[in-house]
């Protein structure tokens, strides 16, 4: 009989330290989605910086830019198509929170897990929207002001970027347990 030798994860840890790593590890991927999401951050933010500064009528008018750089002009649209793209990126931060954490929380078929997360992004606030409407919730003034927003056109509760990454840790949880099911 042949005796197979396994060898652990990683030689230099004692017991001791990998099962502490087992935590670690989790956070670190915890850590790593959620990179994805935060660096577009700067991106969107000087995008919408930049173009919404040198639309900005009193700036343009105390530098004498009117005439250059005012409506109407060249300039002026591509400034506000930089302001637009900055803006869509932050209206949309809990949809791209929810895929960004499940493509870095999937062990596998990482597409499949972000295309998930977007469908439950998207089904859990229309469930939302629906269980509001058919308790009369979304009447004006039936909830209190901050509490109701438009999520991606669907009028649901404001949970803002936690909504997202609930969705994106729980569709990674469920994907990475049932992804191999036939």
């Amino acid at each position: 009989m042949a005796q197979t030798l396994t060898t652990p994860k990683n030689p230099t840890l004692s017991p001791q330290k990998r099962g502490r790593g087992g935590l670690f590890s989790v956070l670190q991927r915890v850590g790593r989605a959620f990179m994805l999401p935060i660096a577009l951050l700067p991106v969107a933010g000087l995008l919408l910086g930049v173009g919404a500064s040198l639309t900005n009528s009193a700036m343009l008018e105390t530098y004498g830019l009117l005439g250059i750089m005012g409506p109407g002009t060249v300039p002026y649209s591509i400034f506000s198509l930089l302001a637009a793209v900055g803006t869509v990126i932050f209206d949309n931060l809990p949809l791209l929170f929810a895929m960004g954490v499940a493509l870095g929380m999937a062990e596998h078929e990482k597409a499949t897990a972000t295309l998930s997360a977007a469908i439950a992004f998207f089904v859990m606030h229309k469930t939302i929207s629906t269980l509001l409407d058919i308790s009369g919730k979304l009447a004006e003034g039936a909830m209190p002001e901050g509490t109701v927003a438009n999520v991606v056109g669907i009028e649901s509760l404001q949970m803002g970027v936690f909504g997202g990454i609930l969705v994106g840790l729980g569709v990674a949880a469920l994907h990475n347990r049932f992804y191999k099911i036939i």
